[in-house]
């Protein structure tokens, strides 16, 4: 009877001595291997022979696996993530549908269409940078494309009143385009607008496929004329020298030479769409390569055939000084737009310190805070719990600055007008900590709330 046949009766006890007599023979022929006598190397090899004849070259496992009941072990998935691998599923074939929906708990259990949908035309960037913002707010739409259907492309320009691409409807409502679509989502009213569906009041169109190949990177004048004309915000850059442009530039021009753009990239808007022009489409065919590839700005399109195009479409031409101003007449717009979105969103805050230089400290500004001192030194003394909360907001507003550099305020009490504080993190043992208290902490607090004589501190030797 061969070892593997006396395993097979006898209790698990053999098969605990069978394992170590067979790791004790591998530890063996290893040794056996490495040895530098070439007797022993010999030896090693016709035992490993030997124990493979008689089975001591392996140890047998009997670890049973368990028949699987065909179930599924029951994890948390969000919906939509169900719903796509589901979806997956059904595609692979892994799972097949008995029959088709039919009864009213089927049709309750069919998720609901997207409420966004997008009309546009092939190729249109700022058809792109739509569909991108709508992806990164992970807001499901619909696109429909008229590239190659007059009869659509004519309902939508009834139904919008533009002939522009693209226009977006949310609950079947015309929001306008992309510009549209971008200042809805800054001021916070794009998920309201969705969330919120007015009556609905057009219906609903399908677009087939088009066949038509357009070129991604490039727009025409007449549809930069038509924008114009629809009052919508387009982006435009002149590439052209400043003798070119004395001639007339576009409407609200941003002008930087090609030679410029390198140096002055950062003046454009990095999430715009773009539309460069020159007097032909050369230079401005360079500009957009390297805006795209070389300083990351999203979408940039050229206008084919330039300022010569442009003049044959009967666009309009201004001015440089005029497009100067209009362009910053947008930016100031704009500017104020964000600025009181973020002022409606923002909670209280105190009055920050005007005109600093922006290479000085916050901290730097003595003659400033003199100032302030004399123009609150009427405020109503302030008393108890009113007095904490406005320590406690004066160093609120100067954490920042000290977190910067990785450390932190601790507030520790108030007395008889005196504000004990203490530096913490990367501050303690700090050469500088000293400073940032006096000419810092105390200045703006005693510049705040002038009834404070000063403040105490460890790192001031304060008991």
């Amino acid at each position: 009877m061969t070892p593997r046949q006396f395993l097979a009766y006898e209790p698990s006890v053999i098969r605990e001595l069978h394992s170590i007599t067979v790791r004790s023979l591998d530890y063996v022929s290893e040794k056996a291997r490495e040895s530098e006598r070439a007797s022993v190397r010999t030896a090693g090899v016709v035992l490993d022979r030997l124990r493979g004849f008689v089975g001591l070259d392996r140890v047998s496992v009997r670890s049973p696996i368990p028949d699987w009941d065909g179930g599924v072990p029951d994890q948390h998935m969000w919906p939509s993530d169900r719903e796509k691998l589901r979806k997956w599923q059904i595609d692979q074939g892994i799972i097949k549908l008995e029959g088709a929906p039919s009864g009213d708990g089927e049709a309750a259990a069919k998720p609901a269409e997207p409420v966004v949908k997008v009309y546009f035309k092939r190729g249109c960037p700022y058809t792109r940078a739509a569909m991108d913002l709508l992806r990164e707010r992970e807001i499901p739409f619909t696109e429909f494309d008229y590239t190659m259907d007059k009869a659509l492309h004519g309902w939508v320009k009834n139904v919008t009143g533009r002939k522009t691409s693209p226009q977006i409807l949310i609950h079947d409502q015309p929001i306008g385009g992309f510009d549209e679509l971008r200042e809805l989502d800054h001021s916070g009213e794009l998920m309201e607008r969705i969330n919120n569906p007015p009556p609905p009041e057009v219906d609903e169109f399908a677009a087939p496929a088009a066949d038509e190949d357009d070129e991604l990177g490039e727009t025409t004048a007449v549809d930069v004329r038509d924008r114009l004309e629809d009052g919508a915000h387009v982006l435009l850059l002149d590439v052209r020298e400043p003798a070119e442009c004395r001639a007339g530039v576009l409407p609200g021009a941003v002008m930087i030479p090609l030679g410029e753009l390198d140096a002055r990239h950062d003046e454009l808007d990095r999430d715009g769409v773009w539309t460069v022009y020159c007097r032909s489409g050369k230079r401005s065919a360079a500009a957009q390569e390297r805006l795209l590839k070389r300083h990351g700005l999203r979408s940039v399109l050229n206008l084919r055939g330039g300022i010569e195009a442009w003049r044959a479409a009967n666009g309009p031409l201004v001015t440089p000084d005029e497009a100067r101003q209009a362009a910053s007449e947008r930016a100031r717009a704009q500017e104020e737009a964000r600025a009181s979105a973020t002022k409606a969103k923002a909670s209280r805050k105190l009055p920050v310190l005007g005109n600093m230089h922006p290479e000085r400290s916050p901290f730097e500004a003595a003659a400033q805070l003199q100032a302030a001192e004399a123009g609150e030194s009427d405020a109503p003394r302030l008393e108890g719990a009113a007095l904490v909360d406005r320590v406690r907001a004066v160093i609120d507003d100067c954490r920042p600055l000290v977190q910067a550099d990785g450390g932190d305020i601790e507030l520790l009490d108030v007395q008889d007008d005196v504000v004990s504080v203490a530096l913490t993190g990367n501050c303690i043992g700090c050469p500088s900590a000293q400073a940032t208290l006096r000419h810092g902490i105390e200045r703006r607090l005693m510049q705040r709330i002038p009834q404070i004589k000063g403040i105490r501190s460890p790192q001031l030797g304060a008991v």
